[in-house]
């Protein structure tokens, strides 16, 4: 049904058509005040006259297309509001209004898992203790996640290294017998000589401990990749091999065993200056940084090693040092990398730009070894018997002297930011803090026994190694067993008490704990890395891997 239209004008309009007088020309000036559903008003304008008509339209009731009801508009305006709304939230806002969404999602899921340990437990509680305890443990759960995510998390897994060994010990036990291995056990006076050496050989038998061959001459230095799967070794003959942790076996030989030609000894192609004194890894797997006695630090780029079966060549070698370059270590998570040499010098890389950045002086004698946490304050050691921990943002040094008649200290390791652990070569293990001058707790002394039984001179700590952000310290010498500590840093009874040990023939000259605590590696020669004293004849030039759980036991 078509609309029907009135319309209402002046008086005056009216008359005058009426009255048949000309019309004047009129313009119209049509405004939609509805949007195309309502009526509409119609302005005449005249010379003279200007009154605003308006013409009222009456829609069909049966017209559903015009129809707009009430709710949808009402709808309609809510969801413009709430688009408003949500393009005027600001950053912060938003982050303010997700972290409280992570919260209530915490909290609802601690209050369930609280509500479970009561009923299983029977308890009867308060509510109010309740809420306490749940937003205590929101509070840690939080603090744990951030520091998981910041690579700052700390774990203990002492108990479950000291649990697998145990358990191995026991299953060994079971097939040599009980006083064997009771005899040897731990190190002590009666398992000297042959004794230690048919144990170790016990463990070899039950692939607890595996040794594998690809270095003519001693082993000096081992270096894990992050994710524990890959090794790399390196030996007084110049060789450089990678190796699968997982398989056993050797990937590819990064650089060849140097020869003796003939030819002149003190040039670079003889096996004295082409010894491999030290390897580091960075944290991301990218690069692996080599010293030795060239004087110069070679780095390699890990992801395009063992593509080929030749020998790889470094992306870049860094010149600098005057003497031999004896120890190496990268900043934890981070692409700084500082070498340590004889020449009592530290130098300072940045392996992000492959450059030379400082060089940081303070030893008096030939640096031995460094290692550096999270913080930019790399901890050194040298023959001058001081531990130094360097400031490097604040262009300073911090100065540690053990005192006494205590040696110069032959490793270091740090264990987390303001925490290290020195072992010198008369025997003693110390745990250090940077806020005092002097060892945190009892010091360990003749960590590895002495020569010749008791009463001899102490054996020295040749090596050790702390996991990072965790309880366990591993230390190496040459009385026939890989060590394990406790290691506590908390503000009452901070100090290092003995775990276990492992049976291992030889000079143990590095160690690289594996992620986890489930493995490490070893190098294990006759000789020492720095010389050629007490030799241990009978003792085999190996990469060792040595599992540190049970699960999985390999068939003897």
């Amino acid at each position: 049904m078509a609309p029907t239209k009135r319309t209402r004008g002046n008086p005056a309009a009216l008359a005058g058509r009426s009255g048949g007088s000309k019309k004047r020309p009129r313009s119209k000036l049509t405004v939609d005040l509805s949007g195309g559903h309502g009526g509409k008003y119609e302005d005449a304008i005249d010379d003279d006259d200007i009154t605003p008509t308006l013409h009222d339209e009456e829609l069909d009731s049966g017209d559903d297309d015009g129809d707009l009801s009430n709710d949808g508009m009402m709808d309609g305006a809510s969801e413009d509001e709430e688009e408003d709304s949500e393009e005027e939230e600001t950053v912060d806002q938003k982050k303010l209004r997700l972290a409280r969404d992570y919260l209530s999602k915490m909290e609802a899921q601690q209050s369930s898992e609280d509500e479970d340990e009561s009923d299983s437990e029977g308890g009867d509680d308060t509510d109010a203790y309740r809420g306490g305890s749940a937003m205590d443990k929101i509070g840690k759960r939080i603090a744990k996640e951030r520091l998981r995510k910041s690579g700052l998390l700390q774990s203990h897994i002492a108990d479950s290294i000291l649990e697998g060994i145990q358990t191995m010990r026991g299953k060994i036990a079971s097939k040599i017998g009980i006083d064997a291995a009771s005899q040897a056990w731990m190190g002590g006076s009666a398992a000297e000589g042959a004794s230690t050496e048919s144990y170790a050989k016990s463990w070899l038998d039950a692939k607890y401990v595996t040794y594998h061959r690809g270095h003519d001459l001693t082993p000096t230095s081992v270096a894990l990749s992050h994710d524990g799967s890959t090794a790399f070794s390196g030996a007084k003959d110049g060789s450089l091999v990678m190796w699968n942790v997982e398989e056993g076996r050797k990937v590819s030989c990064i650089l060849p065993a140097v020869k003796h030609f003939g030819g002149d000894e003190s040039s670079n192609n003889s096996r004295n200056q082409r010894e491999i004194l030290a390897i580091a890894t960075s944290d991301d797997d990218r690069y692996m940084a080599v010293g030795g006695r060239d004087n110069c630090v070679r780095i390699f780029d890990i992801r395009t090693l063992g593509k080929g079966t030749t020998a790889s060549s470094p992306i870049s070698t860094f010149e600098g040092h005057k003497k031999a370059v004896t120890s190496l270590a990268f900043r934890s998570r981070t692409l700084d990398l500082y070498s340590g040499s004889e020449d009592r010098c530290i130098r300072r890389y940045d392996l992000d730009a492959m450059t030379y950045v400082e060089t940081l002086y303070g030893h008096q004698s030939p640096v031995l070894g460094i290692n550096c946490a999270n913080k930019n304050r790399p901890v050194s050691i040298a023959r001058d018997r001081t531990v130094r921990v360097w400031k490097v943002e604040e262009d300073s040094h911090l100065v540690f002297r053990p005192g006494g008649d205590v040696g110069s200290a032959e490793c270091v390791s740090a264990v987390r930011d303001g925490w290290f652990v020195t072992g010198h070569d008369d025997g003693r293990l110390a745990l250090w803090r940077e806020e005092k001058k002097r060892p945190v707790g009892d010091v360990v002394v003749a960590a590895h026994g002495y020569e010749g039984g008791g009463g001899g001179v102490t054996r020295s700590v040749m090596c050790c190694d702390a996991l990072g952000l965790s309880d366990v310290l591993a230390t190496g010498s040459n009385d026939g067993y890989l060590r394990f500590w406790r290691l506590s840093t908390e503000e009452k009874g901070a100090g290092i008490k003995p775990l276990d040990t492992v049976p291992i023939h030889g000079h143990i000259n590095s160690i690289a704990m594996g992620p986890g605590g489930k493995f490490c590696v070893a190098a294990v020669g006759q000789e020492p890395r720095l010389g050629r004293w007490n030799r241990v004849p009978r003792a085999k030039n190996r990469f060792a891997i040595i599992r540190l759980n049970s699960d999985g036991e390999a068939d003897s």
